[in-house]
């Protein structure tokens, strides 16, 4: 028998309890957790699936417990994530109902009494890999396979799932592969379900809008187009005036919204990094580009400083910083990368041989901010082919320097 439903807001204080519990006692605990980005669909889409698998019809108590959605960053750093803001707000929810890693503790916890689902992400890194990656028992995920979650098969004998294939958004997969359940949820269809349905699609459905530019960059799938039309249902069942342009003007506008932030911010508001051996890699995103960034940062040379003083601070050899904006109605993106010693330059140089073709890399104004020496080099493109994202930036990085 499945669990009765309850509000978002209360799923989420009752996972609060369960990991209290299982820290405290030793008890067995199931994670959702995304990537270290800890972008809104990471994190929306740790959420909805969670509470989905909490309270499907084919779930129990006894045999699934309740799943913890873990956003994979420090609670301090919600601050950050501006995007969020309006999306808990439709939800009823609040940055401190979210989990975070501020909220948990890998030493209270036996690492065979876990078992991690991971979203947005099909490898689980750093320590928390390093710790817990045996335990990852299925993964529902757009990037390209990493080859590290175990088969489908044995994702399936654990009661979970094993999805990696191609969308704008996560979020559309994680609703794709739980709509039976959901649909089933939702029988009996009395008020209080519906306003609970219209919570989590708002959730669900914002990073579906925001990753595909409101259904309209070249990324967009039909399993994108048939979940926000799906969600967008459930949303307008009992709720008038929902518009689709609004609700995207108004996250992306919080997206948007970094003026406030300081440099240090903005290289970590939206960063991934990966390493092997004695190599780490750093990726930043922002949603500026790259003219903007360096006016912010008072000009070219205190632009540089604060790249080495992050490059420093985070042990990075080579950090690549992408950008993506509006212009005109159009998505521009521009790529800046920087390295130190022969590795640096020697990376720069493949990267720009790798990338020339899937990238569609041109040299950004006149090489203004091109430079090779013994201590370290630069470069920065236009990125021409705009339907590639950070998403082809990380399997070309992972090829170059053999990780």
């Amino acid at each position: 028998m499945a669990l009765p439903r309850v509000p978002v807001s209360a799923f989420l204080s009752s996972a609060k309890a369960s990991l209290e519990i299982a820290a405290q006692k030793g008890s067995p605990v199931t994670f959702v957790i995304g990537n270290e980005s800890a972008d809104l669909d990471s994190i929306c889409s740790a959420v909805t699936l969670a509470y989905l698998r909490t309270f499907s019809p084919s779930s129990s108590s006894s045999s699934c417990p309740t799943y913890i959605p873990l956003s994979n960053l420090p609670r301090a750093d919600l601050s950050l994530r501006s995007e969020l803001q309006p999306v808990l707000s439709r939800a009823n929810l609040r940055p401190s109902d979210l989990i975070t890693r501020s909220d948990f503790s890998p030493k209270a916890l036996k690492v065979e009494n876990t078992r991690w689902v991971l979203v947005d992400h099909n490898s689980l890194k750093g320590e928390l890999g390093t710790v817990f990656g045996k335990r990852v028992v299925g993964c529902v995920d757009h990037h390209d396979e990493d080859g590290k979650v175990r088969p489908v098969e044995e994702c399936e004998r654990e009661g979970e799932m094993r999805v990696v294939k191609k969308a704008g958004s996560c979020a559309s997969l994680v609703v794709e592969w739980a709509r039976k359940s959901w649909d089933e949820m939702r029988k009996g269809g009395e008020e209080g379900s519906k306003k609970m349905d219209r919570e989590l699609a708002y959730l669900a459905l914002a990073p579906v809008l925001i990753d595909t530019y409101s259904l309209k960059s070249d990324k967009t799938t039909d399993i994108d187009r048939e979940t926000a039309g799906y969600l967008e249902g459930l949303i307008k069942d009992g709720e008038e005036g929902y518009d689709r342009e609004a609700f995207f003007d108004e996250v992306m506008k919080a997206k948007e919204d970094i003026d406030g932030l300081s440099m240090r911010d903005i290289l970590r508001k939206d960063y991934k990094q990966f390493s092997r051996r004695h190599i780490v890699v750093g990726i930043s995103s922002m949603v500026k580009d790259m003219e903007w960034v360096i006016e912010k940062a008072g000009g070219k040379e205190q632009f540089l400083e604060e790249v080495r003083a992050w490059v420093k601070e985070k042990g990075l050899n080579p950090f690549l910083l992408m950008s993506a904006s509006m212009k005109d109605g159009h998505l521009k993106r521009e790529l800046f990368a920087f390295g130190t010693g022969t590795c640096g330059t020697d990376f720069i140089k493949k990267f720009e041989m790798i990338g020339a073709e899937v990238f569609g890399l041109k040299t950004w104004k006149d090489g203004s901010l091109d430079s090779v020496g013994k201590e370290e080099s630069m470069a920065c493109w236009e990125v021409t082919k705009v339907e590639n994202s950070r998403k082809q930036v990380a399997p070309i990085v992972s090829r170059i320097l053999g990780l």
